[in-house]
């Protein structure tokens, strides 16, 4: 039940803020997710001995966010990317006593970053797309996503028997995941004919079954980084739900997914049109 209501009060956030709400009232939300997650991120890859140059990174994640808004100053996003590459082998020269414990700081820094920071920030690059679309792009991801994690709860839950990946996540099931590609996809046809109609049917299959792959591995990729570190939850922030980056692992590569789609695909097809 706690997981439910837990779930209720975010999405009753995440509605008003996108479709109400300034653009940069979003971007805003983004970089608290992003700052957030890095943090947990951190304090995992700590759990394992690592001692990253947490201050560094987080600055250049929340950079990462800024430079995804489209917000003045602009900035570009290879400038924090630059900085982070640059400036964390550096500090590690100066920080970090011997080689070996250089070359983790360096790894530790820079993994949170890049898997946090930048896979995240492509949820501000959709809501900065012009006009009715970075919100309808936002929608459709959300849509999608939290339908395939949900029907991979249940679905997993009451006939899953084949383990998916039993080193990583032991409760994954193939059937759980073949039951979210199949809400995902569900998704993005409902999606066509609601409020993303210029989504063709073979559109709304592909990109279901996209999304619904890239959150699984998503997911499966933060449980990595949990289970190597010994820790079940990224943190304790949210009741029922454990923290930031357990709640955000599944858009990791979804949001990057969709945004590509749509820029080199629909896009495309709409200049053509």
């Amino acid at each position: 039940m706690l997981r439910i209501v837990t779930a209720a009060v975010l999405l009753s956030v995440l509605w008003p803020v996108t479709e109400v709400g300034p653009a940069w009232m979003f971007h805003l939300l983004v970089a608290a997710a992003v700052g957030l997650g890095t943090w947990e991120c951190y304090r995992l890859l700590e759990r394992r001995g690592a001692r990253p140059l947490k201050s560094l990174g987080l600055v250049c994640a929340l950079a990462l966010v800024w430079s995804a808004s489209g917000l003045r100053p602009s900035l570009d996003v290879l400038l924090p990317l630059a900085v982070i590459t640059v400036a964390t082998p550096v500090v590690a020269f100066w920080r970090r006593p011997d080689p070996e414990a250089m070359l983790a700081a360096t790894w530790s820094t820079l993994l949170p970053v890049v898997l946090v920071g930048l896979s995240l920030s492509f949820l501000s690059r959709l809501r900065a797309v012009p006009g009715e679309d970075g919100k309808d792009l936002v929608y459709l991801l959300f849509f999608c996503v939290i339908l395939a994690d949900t029907a991979a709860f249940y679905v997993g839950t009451m006939i899953g028997r084949h383990r998916m990946a039993p080193r990583i996540s032991p409760k994954k099931s193939w059937e759980g995941a073949l039951g979210g590609l199949a809400a995902s996809v569900a998704g993005a046809l409902v999606a066509s004919v609601w409020f993303f109609t210029r989504l063709t049917l073979a559109d709304a299959v592909v990109l279901g079954l996209v999304l619904g792959l890239a959150s699984i591995l998503g997911d499966l990729t933060e449980s990595m980084v949990k289970r190597a570190s010994g820790a079940k939850d990224s943190s304790w922030l949210l009741p029922g739900h454990g923290g930031v980056l357990d709640r955000t692992d599944s858009l990791l590569f979804s949001a990057p997914v969709l945004y590509y789609y749509y820029a080199h695909h629909l896009l495309g097809l709409a200049g053509a049109g």
